[in-house]
């Protein structure tokens, strides 16, 4: 039997209707939804920031590695945290700064309540601390020291997650022996008994790279204070 034309309008007409319902539907009850994340425990939860570890050595000291900086231009492709010809100690306080400013920005972006750690801070609460390391050539950790004149073209990034109520729980310990006349920084013996993370970056990264380990290390601590909210309490 065949089907007038307008018989079968009228069918499209309302399967039209009921796809556009369904969709309504489902966009008032998604809107209704609170936001994921937004009743959570983990952002009732102090959360310390503090200035990452990254030394330079005084100037008297410093490895001449590089020729004498001339009309320099400036590298292709993504924009980097610091340029080559600055000093080491400059060189490292922007990397610090940068990572410091830019964990701090992603951690608010995740809704938790932030605070840069100086001079006094909250009772209790997460802190995040971390050290810039590298492996020497017998594959010791090694606390970096930027134009030392070590060869090692990246770094190791070591974040602890500490309660603030439990002062004085270290990082990391300097090894009792140290070797001398190095291009490395001391050995050091991280601290086992914290949760830990190591991340790997290149030693002028680019401002797309800090932020992408940011985002890894704010994505951690969220999992960590959900898991353990009454764990940074007291």
């Amino acid at each position: 039997m065949r089907v007038s034309a307008r018989k079968r309008l009228a069918f499209f007409t309302k399967i039209l209707f009921c796809l556009g319902a369904w969709a309504a539907l489902s966009m008032s009850q998604s809107q209704a939804q609170p936001k994921p994340g937004a009743d959570s425990p983990a952002l009732t939860v102090p959360v310390l920031v503090s200035d990452f570890e990254l030394y330079s050595p005084p100037p008297r000291q410093m490895r001449n590695t590089r020729p004498p900086a001339t009309a320099e231009k400036p590298k292709p492709g993504p924009p980097q945290v610091y340029q080559d010809t600055d000093q080491p100690s400059d060189q490292a306080r922007r990397l610090v700064d940068f990572f410091t400013m830019t964990l701090m920005r992603t951690l608010q972006n995740k809704g938790l309540q932030v605070i840069h750690a100086s001079g006094r801070n909250a009772a209790a609460g997460a802190q995040l601390r971390g050290v810039f390391a590298e492996p020497d050539p017998q594959n010791r950790i090694r606390r970096a020291i930027l134009g030392a004149g070590s060869p090692s073209a990246r770094f190791f990034l070591y974040v602890g997650v500490f309660n603030v109520a439990r002062e004085g729980q270290p990082l990391y310990r300097l090894a009792d022996e140290q070797p001398a006349g190095s291009d490395y920084g001391p050995i050091i013996t991280l601290n086992n008994y914290i949760p830990l993370a190591k991340y790997e970056l290149d030693k002028n990264p680019t401002e797309e790279e800090v932020q992408k380990i940011c985002s890894q290390i704010a994505a951690s601590l969220v999992t960590l204070l959900e898991a353990n909210p009454d764990a940074f309490s007291h």
